[in-house]
């Protein structure tokens, strides 16, 4: 990237991208919100690259509602996402309102609106010329957005197309610089099947296909064994990136962990030993609600 005739390094961090995104899909689609008739709160802590510096680390806080005796639910979102001297911290809440039919089959439409702060602390860097003007002090920028999205849930089946940002914030915007560099607008498709094998064994297929503005589609491919439904084994192949392994846990009614790590399959396997996201997940019926539903999406 060239502002005025001056190479700069791209401040264009994207948004994370999730191994569990089964157990956090507000970050992804705000019109999860509710679906499940019950209240889940959700945090999720994602270390990537070991081992190398500046690498990506990612917090994430969701906590979504169904409202008793209506077909709305409501979410929150809360994230930080650091990328070597630059972060991401985020707040967005959503709403979703759903058609619900006869056999559990239910359609949630739902929107989400909120700000993001993006910072690069340059002062942190270790430079050769540490009296570039262009590199020098905090530039940080607040920044509105809002996105949207569909979610279709049955007994077996579920499915969710959403796009949770849609405005591309422009960087840099406040320096006397020129930039061009801008957050690239993502696209989620999300589809999985829950499969009975007998009484105690269930497989669960899913698929997750990314698609972002400037950039090649990327797609997950999940398989996960069920037992009880209680615990889970899962592997995962993103395409040209990792291999996943997943483990889940119920440990009881509220309570359920989970566990990821991706093995590296680009040239970075050299430099760094995987990456590590870690989950718990708390559910609890709404005040005045009833006990919630079994849901696909879920064991």
């Amino acid at each position: 990237m060239l502002l005025s005739g001056t190479a700069m390094p791209a401040r264009a961090q994207q948004k994370p991208v999730f191994s569990q995104y089964m157990f956090n899909p507000l970050a992804i689609n705000p019109a999860f919100a509710g679906t499940q008739d019950n209240l889940s709160v959700a945090a999720l802590y994602r270390d990537q690259w070991i081992n190398l510096e500046g690498a990506p680390k990612t917090m994430t806080f969701t906590a979504n509602t169904s409202v008793p005796k209506k077909n709305i639910g409501l979410g929150m979102t809360v994230y930080r996402d650091q990328i070597g001297v630059h972060s991401d911290l985020g707040v967005f809440l959503s709403y979703s309102y759903q058609l619900k039919f006869k056999n559990n089959k239910m359609l949630s439409m739902g929107l989400q609106g909120g700000v993001s702060n993006l910072k690069s602390d340059f002062s942190s860097l270790r430079l050769k010329d540490p009296d570039d003007p262009h590199l020098t002090g905090v530039v940080s920028t607040v920044d509105p957005n809002f996105g949207m999205g569909v979610f279709y849930q049955d007994k077996q089946w579920y499915a969710g197309l959403s796009i949770p940002y849609i405005i591309n914030t422009k960087f840099f915007k406040d320096m006397d610089i020129i930039s061009d560099a801008r957050a690239k607008r993502y696209y989620f498709l999300a589809v999985g099947r829950l499969m009975d094998i007998n009484r105690r064994l269930q497989f669960k297929p899913e698929l997750l296909i990314r698609i972002q503005e400037g950039a090649p589609m990327g797609a997950d491919l999940n398989g996960k064994l069920i037992i009880d439904r209680k615990v889970a084994f899962g592997a995962s192949y993103r395409s040209g990136d990792a291999i996943i392994g997943t483990f889940e846990f119920e440990m009881n009614d509220n309570f359920r962990l989970g566990y990821a790590y991706e093995y590296s399959m680009s040239k970075l396997q050299e430099f760094t030993q995987g990456t590590h996201e870690i989950m718990i997940n708390y559910r609890a019926n709404p005040i005045g609600g009833k006990k919630s539903k079994f849901c696909p999406t879920y064991f």
